[in-house]
């Protein structure tokens, strides 16, 4: 029987008393990322067997997690051909800007991500930004070729059945005026209704004016700097708009 671990390193996660400012939770796939990181691993490395489940999840009989934790063990790679691949990612241009903005005015920024916690601890490490709180699922390995997922902030009571309910982790800012959120597709959907104002890009920008959530729609993380900048007197920056 293999014998799986953890590969990533021990994740900073901060704890609050009463905080002025407010936090931002960012989504990592197609937000932080340029590409989906997942989809891309699996696309490398994924047995037959992944697009079968890829349908099942988009179809809507089965939640994300299921669908994850069944093609991450159809994985078939070593660790140093994951880093190969992983080496290849590329972020948002301006978010190591957006992070030294937050880190010097004292906002503190999470990734909350229904992805893989090592992938996005390796791709932020290559592009200098390290000591991010990251909350996403557990990957593991066996120090050969396979791979499986924990999930450490699953919730029975998911309504998306996904392996990271973000909407629990909303609910754990209590000690924030405001909660900020930035994401672009569908697993952020659930938790854009839960924050107080989203930054959306891609799918998500629809999503928002269907439903008619409160959003700004960007391209850059430069974008929510900018905003950031000018709501300094303000909770919600001025230059958002429905």
């Amino acid at each position: 029987m293999n014998n799986f671990s953890s590969i990533t390193s021990h994740l900073f996660h901060p704890s609050y008393s009463q905080h002025h400012t407010p936090i931002v939770l960012c989504d990592f796939d197609g937000t932080i990322s340029v590409k989906d990181v997942t989809d891309t691993l699996l696309n490398h490395f994924g047995k037959d067997g992944c697009d079968e489940l890829e349908e099942l999840w988009v179809n809507g009989k089965i939640g994300s997690q299921e669908c994850m934790s069944k093609q991450i063990a159809l994985m078939d790679a070593s660790l140093a051909e994951l880093n190969e691949v992983l080496s290849q990612i590329e972020i948002d241009p301006t978010f190591k800007a957006f992070i030294d903005y937050t880190d010097q005015n004292n906002i503190p920024v999470h990734v909350v991500s229904d992805g893989l916690d090592y992938a996005i601890e390796f791709v932020l490490k290559r592009h200098g930004i390290e000591n991010l709180p990251i909350f996403a699922n557990r990957l593991l390995h066996d120090n050969e070729r396979s791979w499986r997922l924990e999930f450490p902030y699953a919730n029975k009571d998911c309504i998306k059945q996904s392996g990271n309910c973000k909407c629990n982790h909303v609910k754990k800012q209590q000690y924030f005026p405001q909660i900020l959120y930035v994401g672009d597709g569908t697993s952020d959907y659930c938790v854009s209704h839960n924050v107080d104002f989203v930054f959306a890009k891609d799918k998500l920008i629809h999503y928002c004016q269907k439903n008619n959530i409160e959003h700004s729609a960007i391209k850059y993380f430069s974008d929510v700097t900018q905003a950031l900048k000018q709501s300094q007197q303000a909770l919600i920056p001025t230059v958002m708009v429905k």
